[in-house]
C-alpha cells in the first residue's frame, strides 16, 4: 500500500472576513496575476453579460424620479424594478467573473449590490476596498521579492569572490 504524503505551501490565498461578519469570508489571492487578466477582459465580459440580460433600460430607472407619489404609474414601477434587477444581476455576474467564483453571494447576500451607502453603490465600496487591499499586498510582495533577490545576489557575490 502506498503512503499518502500531504504537503502544504503558501499559495498566496487569504481568507478575508468582511465587515466583522464571520459568515462573510471570501478567499482570494491578492497577488494573482490572472486577476489582472480577468479585469482587463472587461469589454468581452461586458458583451457576454449584455447578451445574457439584454439591454437594460436605464431610462426606466431614471423615470422613477418623475413618478407622482399620489398616483404612481405601476407599469413604470414594474419596468424600473425589472431593469434594476437586471442591472444588479449583471454587476454581480461581472464581479463574479473578475474574482473567478460566486463571490457576490458572500459579499452582498440577497441585498442589491446597487444599494447606496456612503454616497455610492455598495459594490463600489467593496471594489474600492478590495483594490486598495490588493495594491497593498502587491507592494508588500514586491518588497519581499526584492529582499530575497538581494539576499541571493549577496550569496552569489560571496561565492564568486571566494572562488577567485
Amino acid at each position: 500500500m502506498s503512503e499518502t504524503i500531504k504537503l502544504s505551501f503558501d499559495d498566496g490565498y487569504k481568507n478575508i472576513e468582511l465587515n466583522g461578519n464571520p459568515d462573510k469570508i471570501i478567499r482570494i489571492n491578492p497577488t494573482d496575476t490572472q486577476f489582472i487578466n480577468r479585469i482587463s477582459g472587461f469589454d468581452e465580459k461586458y458583451e457576454n453579460i449584455r447578451s445574457r440580460y439584454g439591454d437594460i433600460d436605464m431610462n426606466s430607472i431614471n423615470d422613477l424620479q418623475n413618478l407622482d407619489e399620489n398616483n404612481p404609474d405601476f407599469e413604470k414601477l414594474k419596468l424600473a424594478a425589472d431593469s434594476v434587477d437586471k442591472l444588479d444581476m449583471a454587476v454581480k455576474d461581472l464581479i463574479n467573473d473578475i474574482f473567478g467564483y460566486d463571490i457576490s453571494l458572500i459579499v452582498f447576500g440577497t441585498d442589491s449590490c446597487l444599494s447606496p451607502a456612503g454616497g455610492q453603490p455598495i459594490f463600489m465600496n467593496f471594489m474600492q476596498c478590495i483594490f486598495a487591499y490588493i495594491n497593498e499586498c502587491s507592494v508588500e510582495e514586491r518588497k519581499k521579492s526584492q529582499e530575497k533577490l538581494n539576499s541571493y545576489a549577496a550569496q552569489r557575490n560571496t561565492i564568486v569572490s571566494e572562488t577567485k
